[in-house]
């Protein structure tokens, strides 16, 4: 009989811990960074997939990086650069929950003065968290 209480007990206390771990809904995100008519890209930052801001430099152009991430983590991207006129640079983040409706944010800064060079301008997916 004592066996049998052991037994249900170990079988309750795994069927409980299973109920109590809810799986987090995943995120699939794609940032791209481009530079057209002699755009130069200093540096692109982003979340990484444990939330670590990570810089590069020496990105060509079009740049781009594919990564799952977990709700409750950080959306967020930038490209610095060097825009002569008749320039630009962008970025683009594109994420899609498991299941969901894929979204997407461009942002790109034009150089229209003559005679210019915007000199580490910077274009930039704002921060936000992604929803469970």
């Amino acid at each position: 009989m004592k066996k049998l209480l052991f037994i249900v007990a170990i079988l309750t206390l795994f069927s409980c811990s299973d109920d109590d771990e809810q799986e987090r809904l995943m995120y699939d995100i794609t940032y791209s960074a481009t530079a057209l008519n002699g755009t130069t890209i200093n540096k692109v930052e982003y979340l990484n997939s444990q939330g670590n801001l990570i810089e590069l430099t020496n990105v060509t152009s079009p740049w781009n990086i594919s990564l799952t991430i977990r709700a409750g983590l950080g959306l967020q991207a930038a490209a610095y650069g060097d825009i002569p006129y008749q320039g630009s640079l962008s970025i683009t983040a594109t994420w899609k929950p498991e299941g969901g409706t894929s979204e997407t944010e461009t942002v790109t800064l034009p150089n229209d003065t003559p005679n210019s060079v915007i000199n580490n301008g910077v274009v930039e997916i704002s921060g936000r968290t992604l929803l469970d």
